[in-house]
């Protein structure tokens, strides 16, 4: 019961973020095939280098991911997953025993498993669809939980980007899965919501969704938005690679922090907490 009674105690130090500036949630894709940075950061050492250096430049959360979530992943398996992220959780408990750290994972044994880590998040791309039994775990540690709006899987997402009103559908589905949560004894307080940029929607529907953020900082939950170097963006600012999309992502970042997103996950960390910054400056 100790790992619980810790996790507890974490959930209730961050309520101090929500109430606050829009933060930063790192990315750290421990994958060899993420779109962006897969292979980067496989191995334990260079996982670990590269947490400390977004500790350094701002980061407030480090969400760490064995699985890619990308268009058309394979995906591995919770073993592996759990084999990637209990070092790595371990190590950064050790060397930044105060930051928060998220899983981001869609098997309620991974939750678990890292949570019993010393984990303080999960990061659920799938909502609860995935693994229904994931929110009995995030009931019983009582940790924040992100529940992220999505269809399909990333073999069939891109095929699910049917909608009669992107906003409305989205805010719906996800106040559906919020129920499934509290069914199984999730608290109010726990949940953090994603609208689930580029999961399952095409261009113009990631654009309406961010005009109207604020239909979704309205539902009170603290809100989590991911834009980070997406597919999207490069269409946008018709920028292929992955890794110059850094201005376009600004841009994005920019645009929630006037809506009251509280938080966003994102690679490039010191960059957007300059464009944070700058933007609570004018606002």
């Amino acid at each position: 019961m100790r790992e619980l009674q810790i996790t507890k105690q974490s959930s209730n130090h961050l309520l101090k973020y929500w109430e606050c500036d829009t933060n930063i949630l790192a990315i750290i894709n421990i994958t060899n095939d993420s779109f962006s940075d897969g292979g980067l950061f496989i191995d334990f050492t260079s996982a670990i280098e590269y947490a400390c250096l977004c500790v350094k430049n701002g980061a407030k959360v480090l969400d760490l991911g064995a699985q890619s979530t990308r268009p058309g992943a394979v995906e591995v398996g919770a073993e592996l997953e759990i084999k990637r992220l209990i070092p790595i959780i371990k190590e950064l408990k050790l060397i930044h025993p105060d930051i928060q750290l998220s899983i981001d994972t869609f098997h309620h044994s991974v939750a678990k498993t890292c949570l019993n880590a010393g984990a303080d998040w999960v990061n659920d791309i799938s909502g609860g669809r995935h693994d229904p039994e994931i929110f009995n775990v995030i009931a019983d540690y009582e940790c924040p939980y992100v529940l992220t709006h999505s269809r399909g899987n990333s073999m069939t997402m891109d095929s699910l980007a049917k909608y009669n009103n992107i906003v409305m559908d989205v805010k719906n589905e996800l106040s559906n899965q919020i129920e499934l949560a509290f069914s199984a004894g999730v608290k109010a307080k726990q949940i953090i919501i994603d609208p689930g940029i580029g999961f399952a929607k095409n261009v113009d529907q990631n654009l309406s969704l961010l005009r109207n953020l604020e239909e979704f900082v309205s539902m009170n939950y603290p809100v989590l938005v991911g834009p980070s170097r997406k597919r999207f963006i490069g269409f946008v600012i018709n920028e292929s690679h992955p890794n110059n999309r850094i201005f376009g992502t600004a841009a994005v970042a920019s645009r929630c922090v006037i809506a009251g997103v509280n938080f966003l996950r994102v690679h490039d960390i010191k960059e957007i907490s300059q464009v944070i910054k700058m933007t609570k400056s004018i606002i």
